[in-house]
């Protein structure tokens, strides 16, 4: 990590008052840290690892103190590394010098899942990190871990209390059916033998598999009652204070039933979206790639982890007014995040499960499972062609979480402009869409991307320094109040939202409920965009016009995420 690397994190942990879950800052002026044993533990146990920056003061808002002795100090994290937990850990350190001090950046590695979970000598347990600290596991998390030492194989295991009878004969036929005509080697095998030899059945007394229960089951839920997906809405600001959730839903039934039932429900719960092109006319176009969603939910039902330590928890699915979130207990099995959606990656945590649901039709004749390696390649290139930033992919070992922003979508004007100002510059898609809000008047800082666009700090950090290092975007301000926007040579580039850009079919009911939105208090866009359920572009484009026209005027300056609107 250099200057420039580290002066933009520190601007991040001074904008968000505290550490952050992947780095944690110790003072070390006056000496070496005590107790550093569960912070080692804790990013040991993290897939991706984490940073300490040594020589920082949290309570003096971050303040560079520099640290004891630089030499001293990294001879002592390494030999923390060795002697305070076990199994020893692997950590690179770098000394920075940082407003006048010297700072000791030491990045903890991740230990593979044969040796989890690391423990801390002197309590004898191990820990996790959560959003600013270190909190030891509980016997349930630790099990996990050690489950994940070698090959899963809970998905193979006999449910003892059923029988053949409590598989639904519907899709018992039909799976039979599609292994018939997928398989010669499988067309040879009567009905229940092609069964057992697949893995719906197990054991000599030929009873239902977890595998073959979750998938071919006429309700899995009566011996597994957890193994649902519980759904929920984040409450806006139109509904009644304390309110916790809003169409709360939990889906139950085998594996094909859920996966239908919960994408009609965020089809459901999600509206459309306007996207514009250069004829000015908006067209609809789903919130989130259907194609995309079906993925992760087919994902998240076959992955699942369903070791008994697991058994007792279900997948989460919640939709709020920025973005889409799906978790489930088990972490990646045998990859990593950064592997994920490469062409022919591929590890199955439940490899049976995984090939029964390839012969498992969901509304009519659609695969659970279409093929191995696909799925992820395929919500990439969705939300790709949509114009959408990729998902986020978070893996905490023992639970997988994946969040996916409902972004607007680039204009075809924006995406012209893109392609002359960034020719041969290559960005990442969350840089791309940055750089569009900045075209547009709009600045930025670390806490209001990683708002945006879920990340950690660090991807924060590299985002902006990306396009600082293009020419593409420049930064004022110092420590917490660092903000980019878009570089001085392109601001001949900024643009004031067309007003041609609204469909006339679409702006009455538009203006109307902004000008209610507005009724009663100045607001920023953001404010309006929660009252109306509007998308960001509809408001923007409609505040252009109804500015125009002398209804409505603006309270600070154009780009400001704390201007506000208000009646003429």
């Amino acid at each position: 990590m250099d200057a420039i690397e580290l002066g933009l994190l520190v601007a991040d942990l001074r904008t968000e008052g505290s550490d952050l879950a992947e780095v944690e800052v110790k003072r070390a002026a006056g000496g070496f840290p005590e107790n550093l044993a569960p912070t080692l533990s804790a990013f040991g146990n993290t897939p991706g690892g984490g940073l300490i920056i040594f020589g920082l003061d949290e309570h003096s808002g971050f303040e560079a103190r520099g640290v004891y002795d630089v030499a001293a100090c990294q001879q002592a994290i390494a030999a923390a590394a060795r002697n305070a937990v076990t199994p020893p850990l692997t950590i690179a350190t770098t000394s920075v010098t940082f407003e006048d001090a010297q700072i000791v950046v030491a990045e903890v590695g991740e230990l593979p899942s044969t040796s989890k979970p690391c423990r801390a000598r002197s309590t004898n347990r191990a820990y996790l990190r959560s959003y600013d600290g270190d909190y030891p596991i509980s016997e349930l998390e630790e099990q996990a871990f050690l489950a994940s030492r070698e090959t899963p194989r809970f998905d193979q295991q006999e449910v003892p209390e059923a029988s053949i009878h409590d598989l639904d004969d519907d899709l018992v036929n039909s799976y039979v059916s599609s292994c018939h005509s997928t398989s010669t080697a499988l067309q040879r095998f009567p009905h229940d033998e092609l069964l057992f030899r697949t893995g719906v059945l197990v054991g000599n007394a030929r009873r239902p598999s977890i595998a073959g229960l979750l998938a071919l089951g006429a309700y899995p839920q009566q011996f597994f009652p957890n193994l649902v997906i519980q759904a929920s809405v984040s409450p806006s600001s139109q509904d009644p204070a304390g309110t916790r959730a809003v169409d709360a839903r939990r889906f139950d039934g085998p594996i094909p039933v859920m996966l239908d039932e919960a994408l009609r429900w965020v089809n459901r719960n999600t509206r459309s979206r306007i996207r514009f092109g250069r004829d000015g006319h908006g067209r609809d176009e789903p919130e989130y790639p259907a194609e995309a969603v079906r993925e992760l939910l087919s994902n998240a039902l076959v992955h699942r982890d369903l070791g008994p330590h697991a058994l007792g928890e279900a997948i989460t699915l919640r939709l709020d007014n920025s973005q889409l979130v799906l978790s489930n207990p088990g972490g990646l099995w045998g990859l990593t995040t950064a592997r994920l959606g490469q062409t022919g990656v591929t590890s199955a945590r439940n490899g049976f499960l995984v090939r029964i649901c390839q012969n498992v039709r969901y509304s009519g004749d659609q695969r659970v499972v279409e093929a191995l390696a696909t799925g992820i390649p395929t919500v990439l290139r969705a939300v790709q062609e949509a114009g959408m930033v990729p998902p986020r992919f978070h893996d905490q070992g023992i639970r997988f979480a994946v969040l996916m922003p409902n972004h607007a979508l680039l204009a075809e004007d924006d995406l012209h402009w893109l392609s002359t100002t960034t020719d041969g510059i290559l960005l990442s898609d969350v840089q791309r869409h940055v750089l569009v809000a900045m075209r547009h008047g709009e600045t930025w800082t670390n806490k209001t991307l990683r708002d945006a666009f879920p990340m950690d700090s660090r991807d924060a950090t590299r985002t902006f320094a990306g396009l600082v290092d293009a020419g593409l975007a420049q930064a004022r301000g110092e420590r917490g109040g660092r903000v980019y926007e878009l570089a001085e040579d392109l601001d001949d580039n900024i643009v004031e939202p067309p007003i041609n850009l609204i469909d006339e079919e679409y702006l009455p009911e538009t203006t109307s409920a902004i000008l209610d939105a507005l009724r009663d208090n100045p607001s920023t866009i953001s404010e309006i965009m929660d009252v109306t359920g509007l998308t960001y572009r509809q408001v923007q484009y409609a505040l252009a016009s109804m500015r125009e026209a002398g209804r409505v005027v603006l309270e600070g300056g154009r780009g400001r995420r704390d201007s506000r609107y208000s009646l003429a």
